[in-house]
Order: structure tokens, then C-alpha cells, then sequence
């Protein structure tokens, strides 16, 4: 009997998402240091890279068709950040990291054409 092996979709991240990124490592810098900083960067990138594998895993935003949000959280309560992505074959499309205190849902509106 064969084998398939499921592969994960290849993550690529807008020139919007590195940027909030990057503000998100600034942040965590400033406030915490260098190892903080790359550590929560680390831990951030991890949870988009298990959308990768489960581009389901992330609730759909009900005015953007094909377009899902997924929290990434390190404790069950608190402050997280949230991923907007979206998914074909090939790609899961990275378009925002939003830290979840934002108006994330406003900030998506106005992205409409």
C-alpha cells in the first residue's frame, strides 16, 4: 500500500506583514531585549507556520471572502496577536500580523477596494 505525504503550504509574508513585524521586534526590543525580542518573533512565525500545515485552523472574516484570521497566543488569557492570511494550493498569504488590543476588523474594512 502506498504513502502520500501531505506537504505544508510554502508561507510568504506581504511587504505590510514583515513591516508589522519588524514593529512588533522593535517593540518587544525596546521594552525587553534583544532575546525577547527574537524569541516572540520565533514564536509568532511557528503559529503561521502551523497554518501552513492546517490552513483551516483559522476562522474565515466575514467580510472578505477567502480570507481567515488565526489568534496566536502564548497564554490562554491575555494579549496575542492575530494573523490574516490566506490560502490556495501552493501559498498560505500572509497579509497582517495585528496585535489583538488593534481594531484589526476596521484596518481590514478599509484594505477594501
Amino acid at each position: 500500500m502506498g504513502s502520500t505525504k501531505w506537504q505544508a503550504l510554502e508561507v510568504v509574508y506581504s511587504a505590510r506583514a514583515r513591516r508589522q513585524l519588524n514593529e512588533i521586534w522593535d517593540w518587544n526590543f525596546a521594552q525587553y531585549g534583544e532575546a525577547h525580542a527574537d524569541g516572540y518573533i520565533e514564536f509568532l512565525q511557528t503559529g503561521v507556520d502551523a497554518l501552513a500545515k492546517h490552513p483551516n485552523r483559522g476562522k474565515p472574516v466575514e467580510s472578505r471572502p477567502g480570507v481567515r484570521y488565526y489568534v496566536i497566543r502564548r497564554k490562554s488569557k491575555g494579549h496575542a496577536h492575530i494573523a490574516i492570511y490566506s490560502a490556495d494550493e501552493k501559498f498560505l498569504n500572509v497579509s497582517h500580523i495585528f496585535h489583538s488590543a488593534q481594531n484589526w476588523r476596521h484596518e481590514i474594512e478599509s484594505d477594501l477596494p
